[in-house]
């Protein structure tokens, strides 16, 4: 019996899916390789970043329906549950880890006193600003609401831009001020674009006979660009951050803990509040997912005299992927125990 179920389950998921963790590997592996013994980093990073972002999105854009786009965005109770959740708590719970968890292991003498300090306030720059970019991609692949994600980014890629000075002055003591050009490059990039390429490919197909075999193949696409967007990622930025492997892995245990309970807070919140799975996930992923180009860039231009924060930031995008596919897996399994 066991066997049977192993087998409709190995059947249910597909190869590619199974061997997916292989592959992320081998593409950091990659990557990591590409950047050691190769030039000309940074023009792999500016151009094929955003591609890879695009062809990840693109294709969980072309199962939004306007109809219920509209409906998402106006909903008052989502809107707002994703409001408190995303500036109320989720900056808060991330402040009160970093400086749990760094003091920790500061006791315990494997960091220094000045790299404690920079590192909590790297890591509350990577809380203070909600993902408008990212959060589709996994609300996609596990199956969530995309008309209410797509809502939740355009809500919050105008309530960042106030927010997020504010957050910064209360957590880390530090006045900074927010580039509207930024959010606007991201929202031009990582929404608008996509948004239109897939509304009008459902436009013109939809009607189609060969529609589900065009969505299938953009399944296919999306997961390609992934992959390639793992590997440009760690081809760019990883090898020079490796010089730190112990500030490394001390982010990862602070991301992976602010990450699975950011996420449970907001999708169990939600199901408390009678969401289904899909209104729920897109609500948890609201809440995880963080904003890391506006975190880099205050890093950048705020705390350059302060070579561990930029640093950290940096360290957030190498193992948000890695990371955000675990609780991918983990919402995979939880909507298959739902359906029973």
């Amino acid at each position: 019996m066991d066997k049977a179920n192993n087998k409709s389950l190995a059947k249910q998921l597909g190869l590619k899916n199974i061997l997916f963790p292989v592959f992320v590997v081998v593409a950091i592996i990659i990557g990591l390789l590409l950047g050691r013994y190769t030039k000309g980093n940074e023009e792999i990073s500016t151009y094929g970043i955003p591609a890879g972002l695009f062809f990840m999105i693109y294709p969980a854009m072309v199962k939004v329906k306007i109809s219920e786009l509209g409906k998402s965005f106006k909903n008052i109770k989502s809107v707002g549950l994703m409001v408190v959740l995303n500036y109320l708590v989720a900056p808060f719970l991330v402040a009160g880890l970093a400086y749990a968890l760094f003091y920790i292991f500061y006791a315990l003498g494997l960091i220094s006193s000045n790299m404690t300090q920079q590192a909590i306030v790297g890591i509350i720059l990577l809380g203070v600003a909600p993902c408008i970019a990212m959060v589709m991609v996994w609300t996609d692949i596990s199956k969530g609401n995309m008309s209410m994600a797509v809502s939740f980014v355009a809500w919050n890629s105008i309530i960042q831009i106030i927010t997020t000075p504010f957050l910064i002055y209360l957590l880390a003591r530090t006045k900074v001020s927010i580039d509207p050009s930024l959010i606007l490059q991201s929202i031009l990039l990582y929404l608008a674009l996509p948004f239109l390429g897939g509304i009008l490919t459902r436009y013109l197909l939809q009607k189609k006979s060969y529609f589900a075999k065009v969505t299938n193949l953009l399944g296919n696409v999306q997961t390609i660009a992934l992959l390639f967007t793992i590997l440009v990622m760690f081809w760019s930025e990883g090898y020079g951050i490796i010089e730190y492997p112990s500030l490394i892995w001390m982010v990862a245990i602070v991301m992976l803990s602010f990450y699975f309970l950011l996420f449970n807070v907001g999708y169990l919140t939600a199901r408390r509040f009678k969401f289904n799975y899909e209104d729920s996930t897109s609500i948890g992923y609201t809440v995880a997912a963080r904003d890391f180009e506006v975190s880099i860039a205050i890093a950048i231009t705020a705390f350059s005299a302060y070579p561990f924060v930029p640093i950290v930031t940096a360290i957030g995008p190498l193992l948000e992927i890695p990371l955000m596919l675990l609780l991918v897996m983990l919402q995979l399994r939880r909507k298959r125990k739902i359906e029973g």
